[in-house]
């Protein structure tokens, strides 16, 4: 009996002294079939009371035969908590895991080594593990541009629970991200595998995400505090996400009114460098609503995403857009708009609304002005062209027009000038056609081009003035209207300094 319990009591001191690496060995192997991959770990000690744990130090985790210069793993510290028939080697069931300072680098796929196989090596070897929960809070995740010389996609993910670690499963996850433009967390939950080892960016992932009061101001120009909600799906470089935005005091700086801006949106983002094709936007604010398609890439130039959309209106209003871009109690003008431009912002350190660029066309059917003096001043050439004097419409005599019909503009807006190559509409009677500029921020005005009318210069007077001018009628005649002379339009938005040139004498249109 003495002899074996002297038997047994070396035994049990030979394993314990052999547990530590031969737990060690164990660890590696699995790890190193999981993913394909040489493994290297500085440290493993075993506690068993008052239950089994697992301490590591130093553990980095290398593709095999790839020789970027970041580890794909790399742990700083891990503690894992088991059983004694998993120390035994008779299962392997994992319950906790404890990770600190994990970081994972993912390189450019066939940029550092062996061209993956045509055969997909999804959950190709078997985690030899069954763990039920991992906890790696600030975990740092940083992604290798395909193209070399461009900045990484980096995301730091402060916490971060994975649940149902085992041979061939997805990995259920829930994860708050911190966003860094704009600031504020991404709280998500989803699955992300089965792991392809030797094309991690074909890893499927899918999930649903929220992201609450996020500050726009860090976007010089613009502001509001955005919240979305949303869903996605399919593989890590080809995520289709569906989702919806809200920022209720949305406003373009220094000019624009807060207005209330919602989106509905399908994307499709490429998680491993972050450019996002949107196909479509449906975006809304006060009467009006926009479809939106085109992405949110990064281009040869400067650092940064540039923005480039193509939108067109399902239904939209003039006093919407113009509340927006330039604010103001009164809107210049009012109606329905048909509107079609393309939308560009490209990256840098300006104000959005100072590198905005926009190249497009609206149409208004019927526009309303709604300052009394630009509207008195077409009133006045509406009246002219039908032939009623300066006199008989002081007398009130005759009805007073108020709309512009048919109004088309062709822009450019570029560095916060609006460039007009066409601006065209109708008054009662006669077309203004006119080209120039505005800019947002002065709010000058600077336009010229001409003004055509039904009736002849002579009938645009009474009494004696209309005798004297009747000769000079024929002057003025020009592609089949009664009377056409230039006309330019100075000043600022609310002060318009509406004058033509006549007989090389410049007036004032009151």
């Amino acid at each position: 009996m003495a002899v074996l319990l002297a038997g047994a009591g070396i035994f049990v001191s030979f394993y314990l002294k052999t547990l530590n690496p031969r737990l060690k060995a164990r660890v590696v192997q699995a790890l190193s079939e999981r993913f394909d991959a040489d493994v290297d770990l500085k440290t493993l000690e075993v506690s068993l009371f008052p239950q089994p744990e697992v301490r590591g130090e130093g553990l980095r985790i290398r593709h095999r035969g790839w020789n970027d210069a970041h580890p794909l793993i790399a742990i700083g510290r891990f503690r894992a908590t088991t059983d004694f028939l998993t120390l035994a080697a008779t299962r392997n069931r994992v319950t906790l895991v404890n990770l600190e300072g994990l970081e994972i680098h993912m390189p450019p796929r066939g940029s550092t080594g062996p061209k993956p196989s045509s055969k997909s090596n999804r959950g190709a070897t078997q985690l030899r593990f069954s763990i039920q929960t991992i906890v790696a809070n600030g975990t740092f995740l940083e992604i290798e541009p395909k193209v070399k010389g461009k900045t990484p996609l980096q995301f730091d993910i402060q916490e971060l629970t994975v649940h149902s670690v085992g041979p061939g499963q997805a990995l259920k996850f829930v994860a708050k991200l911190v966003n860094a433009k704009p600031p504020g967390l991404i709280d998500s939950t989803g699955y992300f595998g089965p792991w392809e080892r030797d094309d991690p960016r074909s890893t499927p992932v899918s999930g649903d995400y929220t992201f609450q009061n996020a500050n726009l101001g860090v976007f010089k120009g613009i502001s509001g505090t955005l919240s979305s909600v949303g869903e996605y799906h399919g593989q890590l470089q080809h995520i289709e996400v569906n989702g919806k935005t809200d920022v209720p005091d949305f406003s373009l700086q220094p000019k624009g009114d807060p207005v209330r801006l919602t989106t509905q949106f399908h994307s499709i983002v490429d998680g491993t460098n972050g450019d996002t094709v949107l196909d479509p936007v449906d975006a809304t604010f006060l009467q009006s609503e926009f479809i939106c398609r085109g992405g949110v890439v990064h281009l040869d130039g400067p650092p940064g995403k540039t923005v480039s959309l193509f939108a067109v209106p399902k239904h939209a209003r003039i006093e919407d857009i113009l509340k927006l871009v330039i604010g103001g109690k009164t809107p210049v003008m009012t109606g329905a708009v048909d509107f079609r431009t393309k939308i560009e912002i490209p990256p840098g350190k300006e104000r959005v609304i100072d590198k905005l660029k926009l190249d497009g066309t609206f149409m208004l059917r019927q526009a309303f002005f709604s300052s009394p003096k630009v509207q008195q001043r077409l009133n006045a050439l509406s009246e002219r062209a039908r032939g009623i004097s300066k006199h008989e419409a002081d007398n009130d005599s005759v009805p007073t027009a108020t709309a512009a019909s048919d109004f088309r503009v062709r822009f450019k807006l570029n560095r916060g000038v609006a460039t007009f190559s066409q601006i065209s509409f109708h008054v009662p009677a006669a077309r203004v056609d006119l080209a120039g500029t505005y800019n947002l921020g002065s709010e000058k005005v600077d336009m010229n081009g001409k003004f055509a009318m039904q009736a002849t210069l002579s009938d645009t007077q009474s009494g004696v003035k209309h005798w004297l001018l009747k000769p000079f009628d024929a002057m003025f005649k020009k592609n089949g209207s009664g009377f056409e002379v230039p006309l330019e339009i100075k000043g600022t938005k609310d002060q318009p300094e509406v004058g033509t040139t006549i007989f090389h004498k410049k007036m004032q249109i009151h």
